[in-house]
């Protein structure tokens, strides 16, 4: 992979943005403190008048910089919450299989500043298999896809095992009014958050059909360090947006 494609990959993460923006304005701070440390406390630190004006000076064009780069990447940021919707050309075959109705599909959610795939999470043994999930967001077999009327559930992780955070990792902050995206190529269906509410983990009742349509989401809440393991489970259901 190129540096240039790095960088695209960087750019299109709108949490990978978020992060960059947080970064640069703790770096501007501290050049603005300590350009004001290094000209009110000169003395203590053995500067004469002379130096203690250059290295403010030094200090501020330095955060002048940061402060370009941070309009630079906030820009990127919101371009890339409210960009145009995609016009890309989508395959002109019907949907035959499960897997190819998540065919490049996302799930976009600007207010958590996640925009990642769904992938699928068979249902197995009774249960459904989220092995392979990471970052991404797994559909949950045997509920509606996409387009379809009828429940949509989704699931992610709070933490990813042993890499850190998962997209959902806020999704109990979401608000009712919330707007919930999700796209593939031209197609773009728009939801609206509505309820949060806690269950337990046996309560498998929210992804069962409904007679509306609706999207449901689903992590994990109330870690125990006892049991070393998620006492709760978060739902968001959202309703569709015309």
């Amino acid at each position: 992979m190129t540096i240039w494609n790095t960088i695209q990959e960087f750019v299109s993460r709108p949490r990978n943005l978020a992060i960059a923006i947080g970064v640069l304005l703790g770096i501007c701070l501290l050049l603005f403190i300590r350009s004001r440390q290094v000209w009110s406390s000169r003395r203590a630190f053995g500067y004469d008048v002379y130096h203690a004006d250059q290295l403010r000076l030094r200090l501020r064009r330095w955060m002048r910089i940061g402060m370009l780069g941070l309009l630079l990447v906030g820009a990127v940021y919101l371009w890339q919450l409210f960009r145009p919707k995609s016009m890309a050309e989508v395959p002109a075959q019907s949907i035959a299989e499960p897997a190819e109705a998540l065919a490049e599909t996302h799930i976009i959610i600007p207010h958590l500043a996640i925009d990642t795939t769904l992938i699928e999470a068979p249902f197995v043994a009774r249960q459904w298999d989220i092995s392979r999930l990471k970052e991404e967001v797994a559909h949950l077999e045997g509920t509606a896809y996409p387009g379809e009327p009828g429940n949509i559930v989704l699931a992610g992780h709070v933490t990813i095992p042993n890499a850190g955070w998962g997209p959902f990792k806020d999704l109990e902050t979401l608000q009712p009014g919330a707007k919930i995206y999700l796209e593939r190529g031209p197609e773009t269906w728009t939801y609206e958050a509505a309820e949060v509410s806690y269950v337990e983990p046996t309560d498998v009742h929210v992804a069962f059909p409904t007679q509306d349509s609706r999207l449901t989401l689903i992590t994990c809440a109330g870690w125990s360090e006892i049991l070393q393991n998620y006492a709760l489970r978060i739902v968001v259901v959202a309703f569709p947006v015309e």
